[in-house]
């Protein structure tokens, strides 16, 4: 009975002076080691390379999920690591503007990396399609400031109106009459 009387009296005090008993510290949990620039590259890169073979939008958060990348991480690294492109994107540039005002054939041809910042453009066009939010928009503005220093060449136009493939409906499914 003075025990009761006794836990009575401790918690209308601590409730007074609003002190909570002493419990341990609960420990945090361990935040994941932030990545470095080149892993990320890295998981970026396979991240295109899919986006670039058709993934939907469902296997592209089923890889940022399976990688622990979150959007605004992945989104804050691709910011300045199109900053850091765009400015080696100049230096390529004025070297093609060189070359070409020099008509000389060096061993450093900058075609092939105005070839490779398209290709990277019109794969982050792709991410942007599939991805909403930050990491899409990021994506979407490298893109348009890349194709906008080295726009993609026109494409020649044969007369075609394209390939107009020719099917019929066999029993449940559509097959091909095969006749050309």
């Amino acid at each position: 009975m003075l025990n009761k009387i006794w836990q009575f009296l401790k918690q209308l005090i601590q409730r007074l002076f609003k002190t909570q008993p002493s419990n341990p510290p609960t420990p945090e949990k361990p935040q994941p080691p932030t990545l470095t620039d080149t892993e990320y590259e890295a998981k970026f890169m396979e991240l295109l390379e899919g986006v670039n073979q058709s993934w939907s939008r469902g296997d592209v958060a089923g890889f940022l999920i399976a990688k622990r990348l979150k959007d605004a991480e992945l989104a804050t690294w691709l910011r300045r690591f199109g900053e850091n492109l765009l400015a080696n994107a100049e230096s390529v540039d004025s070297e093609r503007m060189e070359i070409e005002t020099r008509n000389i054939d060096d061993n450093l041809n900058p075609n092939s990396s105005v070839a490779s910042l398209q290709e990277l453009a019109c794969r982050l066009l792709l991410l942007s399609r599939i991805r909403d939010g930050e990491l899409g928009n990021v994506s979407r503005k490298i893109s348009q400031e890349i194709l906008a220093r080295f726009p993609l060449p026109p494409q020649e136009d044969d007369g075609e109106k394209g390939m107009v493939i020719e099917a019929v409906f066999i029993g449940d499914g559509l097959g091909f009459d095969g006749e050309e």
